[in-house]
């Protein structure tokens, strides 16, 4: 009598194991888990580029998002350990990268040279000027601008080309305004290639008031000139 108990709660024992083992087969990692790590990993280009904050910004809303699921449904998700990579990796990403942008913005401006932007250099809506009243200020000063090479007939061994302020109007087929370009002219032997990359510029700023005419067709006149001392 005692052996047939026996065998009956080894028989229960193991048909609840099977049925344990079932349910563990059947759980599902959370797709906000494996989101998380992909984005997380994405993220690493946030150290070469702060435009890409974003990836490693997405990788930690989508790690808690699937920690949140998961703490919520145990039974039926699985994920917890990549999500906690995913949150780790991207406050870590975060931090190197944020520090690592601010050190390259304090430092990138050689001494003597004063940082602009394109933003400066649009024509103020309150005058009847064509160019920014900032641009006159600026007629033969040293400064130093960050920008993208405009695409152009030519894209290798450039000692002149234009520059513009984002991939819109760089890249893309679009008509910048006149006032959101800079002719560069590189001094000197120095030549660069097109590329996607951002380029950073250091030069003489000149106000051209009646226009001057460069090599680009698609630009035919520019306000503003740099000749510049020093690309990278």
């Amino acid at each position: 009598m005692d052996k047939q108990i026996d065998s009956e709660d080894l028989d229960r024992d193991a048909w609840q194991d099977a049925e344990h083992s079932q349910e563990f087969e059947y759980r599902s990692i959370d797709k906000s888990s494996i989101a998380s790590v992909i984005f997380a990993l994405l993220g690493i280009a946030f150290l070469i580029s702060k435009v890409l904050v974003v990836l490693p910004l997405i990788a930690l809303a989508l790690s808690l998002i699937a920690l949140s699921n998961i703490k919520k449904y145990p039974e039926e998700l699985i994920g917890r350990k990549p999500a906690i990579f995913a949150m780790v990796a991207s406050l870590l990403l975060l931090v190197l990268g944020s520090t690592g942008h601010v050190y390259v913005y304090m430092t990138e401006v050689p001494e003597g040279y004063e940082r602009i932007s394109f933003r400066m250099l649009k024509n103020d809506k309150g005058t009847d000027l064509p160019y920014s009243e900032k641009a006159l200020e600026l007629d033969g000063e040293s400064v130093f601008i960050r920008g993208y090479v405009r695409p152009g007939a030519k894209k290798s061994n450039l000692q002149k080309f234009i520059l513009v302020g984002d991939f819109g109007s760089c890249c893309f087929g679009g008509a910048p305004e006149i006032t959101d370009v800079v002719a560069i002219s590189i001094l000197g032997d120095e030549r660069i290639d097109y590329g996607w990359g951002i380029r950073k510029i250091a030069g003489k700023f000149r106000l051209n008031k009646n226009k001057a005419p460069t090599a680009e067709k698609e630009v035919p006149k520019v306000f503003y000139q740099i000749d510049a001392d020093m690309v990278k």
